[in-house]
């Protein structure tokens, strides 16, 4: 059979060499940040440069990375002369707009985000040697701690470990069903692209700046009176780290800032504040510490050495009353103890040669690890304090921020450590908030002392807790968030971002408890009568979707979903429901044209070793050959892979690399497929049916007949039922085949209440799973997430592009 050609192909690593054969040459040529801080507030301007080096139109596509708090609320595209403004819409709508311009050869920019710090620019119908730039605009704050301002601009996505089974051959698996866009390609080792970075920061704090300094970048620093401008210096602008400024400004840093801003919205405020409270050293409760290290491939090399140093200055900077254990985890978790140790000479020196011989290897199973370390027995009395060292390389956040957020005990504290280049900040970040403790992110190369000091100043004794916040003043009370105000510790702000729909002016009044005991009041007065500045507003937006986002790390829900889209367009945001797109008026290119596809490569994160991410060798499609070993382990959970040594796992992994390096084919090759049919031990996983071809895609009601809608499996708990009650937007062939699918599905017993979900289908695959919570009467979390994730691995037909309700029943 002669296979049809599609008049887009799509490569993950194309490139040209260039003339010296030592970089190579891709769409993406420059990326210039121009940067303005005043006070607290930054606004950044990102412009990146693509040029088309092929003789076919090409189509870009670019997957990077910005900050997670980052409020994103404009984008355009420059053609010669043109600029085309985008506009934000709801992010289906986005995408069938961008769709039909690439179709009828209009050239379009796409700009989605993936995650709340990963991003991707797509671009369609670029002519051969033509330059578009693309500028994107954000808004954001700076991060204050310990009389240090610190501005950050992450500049490359590290390589993502995607755990789960594997839905088909583009990466993506049942617990990161969206791996593939948050997995791009990255640049052979020993060769890099390109593409380079500008960066110019403009630092205008209204009182003399001193100690400007970063520990990533050599910098070019200018002072014009009370403004420092700061620029890369030209022989450090390779794309592969994050750029961290730091600098102090002169006067009282106890001080508050309050910014205001006024429109039809209502008032919005801002307040950074740090309460003048000295910390007690004197003052210290014996605590438990859990020591939680990550040692998978990612780790090798420096980013494992400075967490081997961070962990032996942890323990023996410990007080003489504490009890601590260590636990590591890459594909296995392991124990120095699985209670733990008082604090003796003996047991430091035990912990001290258990942190020496660590090395890095394997997969990040991350949630395994957390597990792990919330389920250490806990002595009586004591605060127990889970600490987690990782580069949080991972693609199933939500997993283990749900995690976290279920299942770590009341009173106790999750902080997280982040070793190396360019760590996954969102995870980092994110996983402390949740777990009531504090982030703190050092660079591999960076001295540990003053972090490891100022860890133990904060873990010791939060010097403000219980706090309250209550209005003083007519009118309706303002929406804040966060909207559990956090614990401080020592010199750490209290940041707040307020919305007064009646812009009625009064009393914010902050009420605590000192580390004394002592009960602690401050009063703020807001007023709305001037407009002020529009970032103020921009960032309550980005605050409020994060609180809705919090909420919905176990599953998203329709409520939520649709209040963070109405908040994101009234705010001109984007966020994982919205994005903004550009299309030119005229027709660039021929429609249906022969054209080039591609994901942009983007560079290995420096000190990052290629070895530990992808074993002894780094062919060209690295990342497809991660995923397909992913698939392997998957579908063979009980084989000796799992309990070989790590040498043995180390030769299995050069073995399968090795296997797949000889071709760059999606298929899997015959002695992959001999991998997959060797025996297994254990029970098996059971094979996907295949759908049969539909008929045409209804929009009305399928009632399924009962005897389809009982679980007939012969391994499924005792009088545990499943009903398919109805299914929207499904024709009576395909409501069969889910139907059939989902009655292999094993549930918990004692069970009863109905589940509806929505969901759209696009390309023969399940898209985003929302629950409707107001149709649903069972509301288990387990129960949702078995039922997701298998949904996500039925397999529809290519032609029904539908969005489809479901309502099932369970009872037992």
């Amino acid at each position: 059979m002669t296979s049809v050609q599609s008049p887009t192909p799509k490569y993950n690593g194309l490139y040209c060499q260039s003339p010296d054969g030592n970089s190579l040459v891709f769409p993406l040529k420059h990326t210039e940040v121009d940067a303005k801080i005043a006070g607290n507030l930054s606004r950044v301007e990102v412009t990146q440069r693509f040029e088309n080096p092929f003789t076919q139109p090409l189509e870009a596509v670019y997957v990077f990375p910005l900050p997670d708090e980052a409020a994103v609320d404009d984008m355009e595209i420059q053609i010669g002369d043109r600029t085309i403004k985008g506009t934000i819409k709801k992010r289906e709508e986005a995408q069938q707009i961008y769709a039909q311009a690439k179709q009828e050869g209009r050239t379009a920019g796409l700009l989605e985000q993936e995650r709340d710090n990963i991003f991707t620019q797509s671009l369609a119908n670029i002519k051969p040697g033509e330059q578009i730039d693309v500028t994107i605009r954000y808004t954001n704050s700076l991060n204050f701690e310990q009389g240090d301002y610190e501005f950050v601009f992450p500049m490359v996505i590290g390589p993502r470990y995607i755990p789960g089974t594997a839905i088909d051959d583009s990466d993506d698996t049942d617990e990161v069903p969206d791996a593939s866009r948050i997995t791009p390609p990255i640049v052979p080792e020993g060769m890099r692209s390109a593409h380079d970075i500008s960066v110019t920061v403009e630092i205008d704090a209204g009182v003399p700046t001193q100690n400007v300094h970063s520990p990533s970048h050599q910098l070019q620093i200018e002072t014009q009176g009370e403004i420092v401008r700061v620029q890369l210096r030209g022989d450090d602008t390779i794309p592969n780290k994050d750029l961290i400024l730091r600098y102090q400004v002169a006067g009282d840093n106890t001080q508050a800032t309050v910014l205001t801003q006024s429109d039809e919205r209502g008032g919005h405020f801002a307040l950074y504040f740090i309460p003048a409270l000295d910390y007690r050293p004197d003052e210290i409760v014996p605590k438990d510490m859990v020591f939680l290290m990550d040692t998978s491939g990612s780790q090798q090399g420096a980013p494992l050495h400075k967490c081997q140093e961070l962990i032996r200055r942890f323990i023996n900077g410990l007080n003489p009353k504490d009890t601590f254990t260590i636990l590591d985890f890459s594909h296995t978790v392991r124990h120095l103890s699985q209670t733990p140790l008082a604090n003796t000479p003996e047991n430091r020196a035990l912990a001290i040669n258990y942190i020496n011989q660590l090395h890095a290897s394997g997969a990040t199973e991350m949630l395994s690890g957390i597990r792990a370390a919330i389920n250490v027995p806990a002595p009586e009395g004591r605060l127990r304090s889970v600490v987690l060292l990782s580069d949080g390389y991972i693609g199933n956040e939500t997993q283990i921020l749900a995690e976290v957020q279920q299942e770590l005990k009341p009173g106790n504290r999750l902080y997280s450590f982040g070793a190396g280049s360019s760590v996954n900040r969102f995870l980092l970040n994110r996983i402390a908030e949740i777990g009531r403790g504090i982030c703190r992110i050092i660079r591999h190369d960076e001295p540990t002392e003053k972090v490891v000091e100022k860890f133990f100043r904060s873990i010791n004794n939060p010097v403000l807790t219980t706090i309250e916040i209550n209005w003083e003043g007519t009118g309706e009370s303002p929406e804040i968030y966060p909207a559990v105000a956090p614990d401080l510790f020592a010199q750490q702000p209290l940041v707040l971002f307020g919305r007064k729909r009646d812009r009625i002016a009064g009393d914010l009044q902050i009420n605590g408890t000192t580390a004394d005991g002592e009960r602690y009041e401050k009063t703020f007065h807001l007023n709305f009568s001037e407009t002020g500045n529009p970032a103020i507003a921009q960032l309550w937006g980005r605050a409020r979707i994060k609180n809705l986002m919090n909420q919905m790390v176990t599953y998203e829900t329709k409520l939520g979903v649709e209040a963070v889209t109405d908040t994101a367009l009234t705010y001109q945001l984007l966020c994982q429901y919205t994005a903004f797109v550009a299309v030119s008026d005229d027709v660039r290119v021929e429609p249906e044209s022969q054209s080039v596809s591609m994901n942009v490569p983007v560079e290995m994160a420096e000190d990052v070793s290629y070895r530990g991410v992808f074993g002894a060798t780094a062919p060209r499609r690295a990342l497809s050959i991660q995923s397909k070993r992913r698939a392997y382990s998957a579908r063979k959970p009980n084989r000796v892979i799992e309990s070989a040594s790590s040498d043995e796992w180390e030769r299995i992994e050069d073995r399968v690399l090795e296997i797949e390096s000889l071709s760059i084919s999606d298929a899997l090759s015959d002695e992959w497929e001999s991998f997959y049919s060797m025996p297994e031990q254990g029970n098996k996983n059971p094979i996907l049916p295949t759908s049969p071809s539909p008929g045409s895609v209804s929009k009305g009601i399928n009632e399924v007949p009962k005897n389809l809608g009982q679980n007939h499996s012969h391994s499924a708990a005792k009088n545990t039922q499943l009903e398919v009650v109805s299914v929207t937007g499904l024709d009576q062939t395909e409501t069969l085949s889910l139907t059939q699918y989902l009655q292999r599905v094993n549930f918990p017993s004692n069970l009863s209440g109905e589940i509806v979900f929505e969901f759209t289908l696009s390309k023969g695959r399940v898209g985003r799973i929302v629950l409707d919570e107001e149709a649903s009467t069972l509301k288990t979390v387990k129960v949702i997430e078995l039922i997701k994730r298998n949904l996500i691995k039925w397999r529809p037909s290519k032609a029904v592009n539908n969005t489809v309700v479901l309502r099932l029943r369970i009872q037992s």
